[in-house]
């Protein structure tokens, strides 16, 4: 499937980090994360969710690889210590949707980078990947799947 060139949005995002191996512990990380939406009423209506992944696990140490798990805000919002916030800054991105399982999206994340991927006069970028969780987002509870769109920073080729 091809990879589609998407503008996304500067945003404000509320977040909880993981520092360590990409993996199953993202599970907990967005379990954690989810009743915090709840408990600070962000939750409905049902938002978008987006997951950074910071660092690129071919490069970065497992131990060293942060992934922050993030909503969308408002300015205004007070997160306590358990949720901070950042600035999104936005831009372009090859975007891949993708229905798979949790152990399934290291490859999709690979393919993505695999020569002639990236759409002609565009470069990976030196920003953070991202996984955009739609509205409608779920997992399927018979086969663990879930549908994501996984965005590779990209830009211009000069």
């Amino acid at each position: 499937m091809p990879l589609e060139i998407r503008q996304l949005p500067r945003m404000r995002l509320a977040y909880m980090r993981q520092t360590g191996p990409y993996g199953p512990s993202l599970t907990q990380l967005w379990e954690r994360f989810g009743r915090w939406c709840e408990a600070n009423r962000l939750s409905e209506p049902r938002p978008k969710y987006y997951g950074i992944s910071l660092d690129n696990p071919a490069c970065t140490p497992p131990a060293q690889c942060r992934y922050d798990a993030c909503v969308q805000v408002g300015v205004g919002l007070r997160t306590g210590t358990e949720a901070m916030i950042q600035d999104f800054a936005g831009g372009d991105y090859a975007c891949l949707r993708f229905v798979g399982t949790g152990p399934e999206i290291g490859a999709a994340w690979a393919r993505m980078t695999a020569p002639g991927q990236i759409p002609p006069g565009w470069e990976v970028a030196a920003r953070p990947a991202i996984e955009v969780y739609d509205e409608h987002f779920a997992v399927n509870p018979a086969t663990g799947a879930f549908p994501c769109w996984l965005c590779l920073a990209v830009q211009r080729v000069a």
